[in-house]
Parts: C-alpha cells; sequence; structure tokens
C-alpha cells in the first residue's frame, strides 16, 4: 500500500509538472527573459522569400547591447552593416566607401521587430497577439500583427519561441507587400562583455 501511495504520488507531480502553459505565460516568459538579458551576441542565417517566387539567403553576425545599440552585419553573399548607437541608424557598404545615416525615428520597423530584445520596446504593447501553434517539445510558434501601422509595410511578425526559457530562436517577417523574410538565429551567447566601439560609427571606417 505505501509503494502504491507513493507511486500515485509521483505520478500525480508528473502530472502537475506537464501542466500545459497558456500564451500570456510564454509572453510573459519571453519578455522576462530579454529583461535580463543586457547584451547578445549570435551568427544569423536570413531567407528573403519574394512574390515572384526568387529565394534569396544572407549569413552574418549580430551584436546587440542595451539599450539600443545594435550591430547587424552581413557577410555574404555580399558585405554590408546595419548599425545602431541608440540614438542614429547607419547603413555602411564597405566596399563602396559609403554610408547613410538616419535617425532611429526614421527607422521603426527594427524597433518593432527587435525591441522587445534590445530593450527599447515592449513585446505585448507593440504587437497583438493573432494565433499560435505548440511544435514539437517546447517549441511554440505564435503570430502577432503589429498594434500600429505608422507606414511599416509589416503585415505580421512569427516568432519561433522555447516556452521554457522565451528565447527567440527564429523571427520571421511578412511584408504588405509579399516579402517573407526568415531568420534564423545560432551559437548564441548572453551577457558578454561587450566594447561600446563596436557600436560607434567611427567603427564602420
Amino acid at each position: 500500500m505505501v509503494f502504491v501511495l507513493a507511486l500515485f504520488w509521483g505520478l500525480l507531480n508528473v502530472s502537475l509538472n506537464l501542466k500545459a502553459q497558456s500564451v500570456e505565460e510564454v509572453l510573459d516568459q519571453i519578455q522576462l527573459f530579454y529583461q535580463q538579458i543586457n547584451t547578445l551576441k549570435a551568427e544569423f542565417l536570413q531567407e528573403t522569400r519574394f512574390p515572384s517566387g526568387k529565394i534569396e539567403t544572407r549569413t552574418g553576425k549580430l551584436w546587440m547591447k542595451k539599450p539600443g545599440r545594435l550591430r547587424w552585419e552581413y557577410l555574404s553573399p555580399e558585405k554590408f552593416i546595419i548599425l545602431s548607437d541608440g540614438k542614429n541608424f547607419y547603413l555602411h557598404y564597405p566596399e563602396e566607401q559609403q554610408t547613410f545615416s538616419y535617425s532611429i525615428h526614421e527607422y521603426p520597423a527594427s524597433q518593432l521587430i527587435l525591441g522587445f530584445m534590445n530593450g527599447l520596446r515592449d513585446l505585448k504593447k507593440d504587437l497583438r497577439l493573432e494565433s499560435f501553434k505548440i511544435l514539437e517539445k517546447d517549441f511554440w510558434e505564435i503570430h502577432f500583427v503589429p498594434n500600429f501601422k505608422d507606414n511599416l509595410n509589416i503585415a505580421k511578425i512569427i516568432l519561433i519561441v522555447t516556452s521554457n526559457k522565451g528565447e527567440v530562436k527564429q523571427i520571421q517577417v511578412v511584408y504588405t507587400t509579399g516579402e517573407r523574410v526568415k531568420i534564423n538565429f545560432k551559437k548564441v551567447e548572453y551577457n558578454l562583455i561587450l566594447k561600446d566601439s563596436i557600436f560607434n560609427v567611427k567603427s564602420l571606417n
């Protein structure tokens, strides 16, 4: 009898641990995960599908540091860098030695897509939940639409996340023009010491 009770209690504990998470709990977990992150370093694979059927693949490296600093460095098939120092955005083409600068307010799309990760925005305030589905193991696919349009041409943002940590593994952006951009992150490292000079416009020269 003691063995039976012990077995029953063990099974009960397992069932409690496997309690299904709500989507709200997963969203809170995502926000909490990135609130605890001060820096991020990763490699990425970006795939863009155009309405014509053409597929374009790019690879590169990414660095982020709160608040709002970003270095998105494309390595192939051509090199160019998107840099943010938290106030301005810079597009740099090293082979042509050309750099274009914009106010961060002129580049709202990237803040909508990555803002909850780099400390400038809030996931629930900027994005409205549209739908979700549970994938294999602890992965969730969550579909959002922007809470504001502001001429961003973004129809939908899709996140593939781990429900146990709230870590984003993939971002998909669907544009009103029909383009679909999918970014997979790999070799991600968090809370490293990153020098401020990485995000300085002088580093582009």
